[in-house]
């Protein structure tokens, strides 16, 4: 029998939610400045005041993933030793400093310099971000918190390509750089003041919402109910941040666990095939389908828009699921295989669209199928990290911004090979085919530490 705490009389406060909300502004922001580019490059003024051809555009689209994957380790280690608090806010700076670089540039060299340091800054952001879930959600909420997070990058990409779009009409391209780094600098500001690493050290935490995410964490897992309570009386909601180290993590041996190259590969797919719609997407509708500038913004911010949904939803599905079954192979696993599958038959349904209309459709509703299993992807990196969830995570996300570094050259070379843009379309649905074979391969028990073996 599970031994739940009880809930005291005081009425609990909610101090976990506006947590959850600074993280999803941070996402949203940091989408803001990140997925801009690509309009600006459709449009073509850029590309004439940098005097720089559609390949070294694609360059420098590709050099924000290259240092985000390369700077991913660093940023999740600097949160693992110094904590989410510390190191936040100065990634906030960092990116931000560099979003409003880009329109200052005066040529290559200056834009692909920004582009990496951009990169850089955003590194840390959600190795740290997903520290932060595990501390203040347990693991029946945790996936709609997940959900939520990933809504709001893309709603952060979503405004970028509209507000990119519509400035375009009224102001310089320039311009549009630095006010898109504004809301970034007042939320390293509001971050740094309020947020604190533990529930148990923040100030706007009662005892009423400690004894409820503890109460929590016990009905979600009984395995954990020895960490729910600890000697002294104190509750340690997550062992998973310890007031120690850990200890240091065995890097040689974790090419031994099957699941983390299972979930490494799902996440190098899954974000090959979502940064089309951030970087290329622009350039396939006005090539393909003829749209306008004055509507290309908005047009193609609809696939981001529908992740926001499935995102969302799927975060709902998936703790519905977790709540029904109590398994994490229904939950997480058989939901990612059957939205990646759909996804996949969606884009390549999508080729032989011969409207506009249709063709946006269906891509549309494979970016929705996507979204879903992103959720899926942040729980089972948490469940399975253990104590080390920032560096795992960030070795997960990095091999995501691998596949979203190779996608924008690869993408431009095979339409020169093709000389069809389309064929973009069948290259997604491939790409996102192997993203369902990673997740029906991937284990659902265990951990990542535990399969690389003992120190």
């Amino acid at each position: 029998m599970i031994a739940i705490t009880p809930l005291p009389s005081e009425r609990a406060t909610h101090a976990r939610y506006l947590v959850l909300a600074l993280l999803c502004a941070a996402a949203c922001a940091a989408y803001l400045c990140r997925n801009s580019l690509g309009v600006v490059v459709a449009d073509g003024r850029l590309l004439r005041d940098l005097g720089i051809t559609k390949t070294q555009a694609g360059w420098a689209m590709s050099a924000f993933y290259w240092s985000y994957a390369v700077f991913q380790l660093p940023g999740g280690w600097a949160g693992h030793r110094w904590g989410s608090r510390a190191v936040l806010p100065l990634f906030a700076l960092c990116w931000a400093a560099a979003t409003a670089a880009v329109g200052l540039a005066q040529g290559l060299v200056l834009l692909l310099a920004a582009q990496l340091i951009n990169g850089a800054g955003q590194a840390g952001l959600f190795p740290n971000a997903a520290q932060s879930l595990a501390s203040w959600f347990p693991v029946r909420r945790r996936a709609l918190a997940c959900g939520l997070l990933a809504a709001f990058m893309s709603i952060g990409g979503a405004l970028a390509l509209t507000l990119t779009g519509g400035l375009l009409t009224v102001t310089s391209w320039r311009w549009i750089f630095v006010l898109l780094a504004l809301p970034s600098l007042v939320w390293a500001l509001w971050f740094a003041w309020w947020f604190r690493n533990r529930p148990q050290e923040h100030a706007a935490v009662n005892d009423g919402e400690l004894a409820l995410l503890a109460r929590d964490k016990a009905l979600a897992d009984e395995s954990a109910t020895a960490n729910s309570s600890q000697e002294d009386g104190s509750v340690d909601l997550n062992p998973h941040y310890p007031a120690n180290e850990p200890p240091p993590l065995p890097w040689m041996r974790l090419v031994r666990s099957r699941s983390l190259w299972l979930i490494c590969g799902q996440q190098f797919f899954r974000a090959a095939g979502y940064i089309f719609y951030a970087t290329w997407f622009p350039t396939f509708l006005k090539e393909t389908r003829g749209i306008e500038t004055a509507k290309l913004g908005f047009l193609a911010s609809l696939p981001l828009l529908a992740v926001v949904a499935g995102s969302s939803i799927g975060g709902v599905l998936i703790d519905w699921v977790h709540a029904r079954t109590g398994q994490r192979r229904w939950s997480r696993h058989a939901v990612a295989v059957v939205s990646m599958l759909c996804c996949g038959a969606l884009i390549a349904a999508a080729y032989a669209a011969e409207s506009a209309a249709m063709a946006i459709g269906l891509i549309t509703a494979g970016s929705f199928c996507s979204a879903v299993a992103g959720p899926c992807s942040y729980a089972v990196t948490i469940d399975k990290s253990g104590p080390y969830i920032p560096l795992i995570f960030a070795v997960m996300n990095m091999s995501g911004n691998v596949g979203a570094a190779v996608c924008p050259i690869a993408v431009e070379r095979l339409v020169v090979l093709a000389g069809d843009w389309n064929a973009a379309l069948i290259l997604f649905s491939g790409i996102y085919a192997g993203a369902a074979l990673c997740w029906a391969l991937l284990p659902p028990a265990g951990t990542i530490p535990d399969e690389a073996g003992p120190s």
